[in-house]
């Protein structure tokens, strides 16, 4: 079924893009301000620098201070929030469409002419400092980080999104200013929005608040990572499970094969009818909680599968894994279960762009990685073109024996006797053989 969507773009002179989606029939819309910079573009000292600053920007501009802007969404009945990835930062709000310029005044207040107080900074060291010690107690964020470092070690990909305590407590203002100024150019700079709107009354203000900035920065140059195989089991104290991580290095964004991937994910752990979820809780009772996902960039990507498992359990819930890894690559998905994939593959998405806010990420999204934008049609129909010879070819490219990586994390005696139980190697799908180093997950959060 094929549906209309208005959607227009406009660049401004200073090459700040503006994209929106006119949707009458809601009376919410949606706003966004992307900065196309993220925790990728750092320079080792300044690791988790762009997420400081996302956390400055909301402590204060020339004209308002922190509770001025708590005080101003809250009056329009809205919603402020802002994130930071590897490679970009996004500051948004959802409020009734009447709201929408007072919205898009102060979303450009933020993001142009933040204050960076040296009180504020210094009361955001702590709050930052403690958003890493959560980290820090939490086995399965440690485990995910130390996957990440490892596979991409010596690549700003694989510094954490917070940066190191080292790192964090170093910052001074002008640090914050200095990166704020070469990031935040207009070059850099997407706005988005969805919902009852008019494009060109919307156009017309961008033009106001942001047409007369002047680039003065030159794009950053980045290069795809290397991945780097590796088996670490790491013991901690006081803990209960064991918490086991698998992962490869996978697809970027763009990848011509981005509708097979999230069709291999899904089926291996991406819904409660996946076959990692079936056999692992479901037939063998060994875990709560056991899912994969896939992570993508620019220029690269990893798949990645979690679980957590009682002592006694973990060898017999990693062989699971392994032997499922081994099923995709060696025998072609039956079409009953692909159908089934597809259909809640679609049935995600579709429920992703119910919301003004999703259809205003999703434009920002496409916007970045792409440049165009592709109507729910051709999504649709890329992932209706995918069959089980597709699948099965790309999973035995991406779960190669060479390409697998194993990260565990376990009380200390328990984590000692899986060493010696994997002392000669664990037997992967291809008949290969990976042996764990002597050291543990390379992520060491204190820089």
């Amino acid at each position: 079924m094929s549906e209309k969507r208005s959607i227009r773009r406009t660049v401004l002179d200073n090459h700040l893009t503006l994209v929106t989606e006119e949707i009458p029939t809601v009376r919410s819309a949606s706003l966004g301000v992307w900065i196309k910079i993220g925790s990728r573009f750092e320079a080792p000292p300044q690791a988790g620098i762009s997420h400081f600053i996302e956390h400055m920007l909301f402590q204060g501009t020339e004209r308002r201070s922190s509770r001025d802007i708590a005080v101003a969404i809250d009056s329009m009945g809205g919603q402020l929030d802002a994130f930071t990835t590897k490679e970009s930062a996004c500051y948004y709000a959802n409020v009734l469409d009447v709201h929408l310029p007072d919205v898009l005044d102060l979303l450009s207040d933020i993001v142009l002419y933040p204050r960076f107080s040296a009180e504020e900074l210094e009361r955001e060291r702590g709050v930052i400092l403690e958003e890493l010690a959560s980290v820090e107690d939490s086995p399965e964020e440690i485990l995910y980080e130390g996957f990440v470092s490892s596979l991409w070690a010596g690549h700003p990909l694989g510094t954490p999104i917070l940066g190191y305590r080292k790192t964090i407590e170093s910052f001074q203002r002008q640090d914050l200013a200095s990166y704020f100024e070469r990031a935040y150019d207009p070059a850099n700079l997407v706005i988005s929005a969805a919902g009852r709107l008019d494009h060109n009354a919307v156009a017309d203000q961008v033009e106001e608040l942001f047409g007369a900035l002047s680039n003065n920065t030159e794009p950053v140059p980045v290069s795809a990572p290397e991945a780097h195989q590796h088996f670490h089991i790491l013991g901690r104290e006081e803990l209960e499970q064991v918490h086991v991580g698998i992962g490869a290095p996978a697809l970027a964004a763009t990848d011509d094969e981005r509708y097979v991937a999230a069709l291999l994910n899904d089926l291996l752990g991406g819904s409660v009818s996946s076959r990692l979820f079936q056999s692992i809780r479901e037939e063998h009772g060994l875990a709560y909680a056991v899912y994969s996902s896939v992570v993508t960039y620019s220029d690269a990507g990893y798949l990645w599968i979690y679980l957590a498992t009682r002592p006694d359990a973990a060898q017999m819930a990693i062989e699971l894994v392994l032997e499922e890894l081994g099923v995709l690559c060696e025998i072609p998905v039956p079409s009953e279960e692909l159908a089934r994939m597809k259909e809640h593959l679609k049935g995600s998405f579709m429920l992703g762009l119910e919301s003004t806010a999703g259809r205003m990420s999703s434009l920002a999204q496409q916007e970045i990685y792409f440049g165009t934008r592709f109507d729910m049609d051709r999504i649709l129909a890329g992932i209706d073109e995918v069959d089980a010879e597709h699948v099965q070819h790309l999973a035995r490219r991406l779960l190669a024996d060479e390409a697998l990586c194993i990260d565990v994390i376990a009380h200390r005696p328990v984590a000692s006797t899986l060493r010696q139980h994997y002392a000669e190697g664990i037997s992967l799908p291809g008949g290969g053989r990976l042996t764990p180093s002597e050291k543990g997950p390379t992520l060491d959060l204190s820089g």
